[in-house]
């Protein structure tokens, strides 16, 4: 059979234009080649091959029919490796101004730090002002970590004072505080039950609230290596998880009932005359 050019033409297109949204459809969350996961070291989140997001990241590998090379790496590092291209995606991040330049980020859970200190160090504690206005104190942190704006902007000022020791991860940083290094740190109570399995050791430490929200945790999707709609294809998955139970399921075989469910809230509430207005 003879086409003439333009029917040619036009045909070709359209074979081409199939191929091409064919393509489009096997790569919809950009894995067409495996994709670089790294871990982070954390009690809670990974250690030793488990945790929260581990359980997370197989539940998603299931679901979108991605395969990950999975790789544990320090916190600070992992954000330099997405920077230059050597990590394409990593969980349980928090978003910055500055990160967000280099990645997505798609929240699935939300972490309310504490104030952790010795008993005996912890009388007329209320806040984190109270105890950074001890004279030679010294506060645990981990490096390259982010505890949200309220939080870092208080630890920017004790950073500047000589108040802050970094610790790459939190075994280490309660390493510190049990020596007396550091008279507190900042951290989850579900990590102090984790690292202090012994309940008497637990008990010779205080656990402050600090009123700060949530911080949004999430998977952090490289720029370099996903597009803006591979992305919301991820965000449709972590949405599906959330609204089928997926995500609940996971977070109750990491922690208990009370703090799965907190870890799922992200402190929000609307002002008690906002409930009252009717649309």
């Amino acid at each position: 059979m003879v086409l003439f050019p333009v029917l040619r033409i036009g045909l070709l297109c359209a074979l081409m234009n199939c191929a091409s949204l064919y393509a489009a459809a096997e790569d919809r969350y950009g894995c067409a080649t495996p994709v670089r996961l790294a871990f982070y070291p954390h009690p809670i989140l990974y250690e030793d091959g488990k945790g929260m997001d581990v359980d997370v990241a197989t539940e998603l590998a299931r679901r979108s029919g991605c395969r990950f090379e999975v790789s544990v790496r320090p916190r600070a590092q992992i954000w330099q490796d997405i920077e230059s291209g050597e990590v394409d995606l990593t969980m349980s991040g928090v978003a910055s101004p500055d990160r967000l330049r280099l990645a997505y980020f798609i929240p699935y859970l939300y972490l309310r730090e504490r104030l952790i200190v010795p008993l005996e160090q912890s009388m007329d504690l209320h806040d984190l002002n109270d105890f950074r206005a001890r004279p030679g104190v010294r506060l645990g942190v981990i490096s390259g970590y982010r505890h949200g704006t309220y939080l870092d902007a208080i630890l920017r000022i004790m950073a500047a004072d000589g108040q802050l020791r970094e610790y790459p991860d939190e075994r280490g940083s309660f390493a510190a505080l049990q020596k007396g290094e550091v008279n507190g740190l900042i951290g989850h109570a579900l990590v102090l039950s984790t690292v202090l399995s012994d309940p008497a050791m637990r008990h010779r430490y205080r656990v402050i609230e600090l009123n700060a929200p949530g911080v949004a945790r999430g998977l952090v999707l490289s720029r370099r290596h996903f597009s803006a709609a591979q992305s919301a294809e991820w965000l449709r998955l972590l949405e599906d998880l959330r609204l089928d139970g997926g995500l609940s399921r996971i977070l109750l075989r990491n922690a208990p009932l009370d703090i799965a469910a907190s870890l799922l809230d992200n402190g929000y509430r609307a002002p008690a005359g906002d409930l009252d207005k009717q649309p």
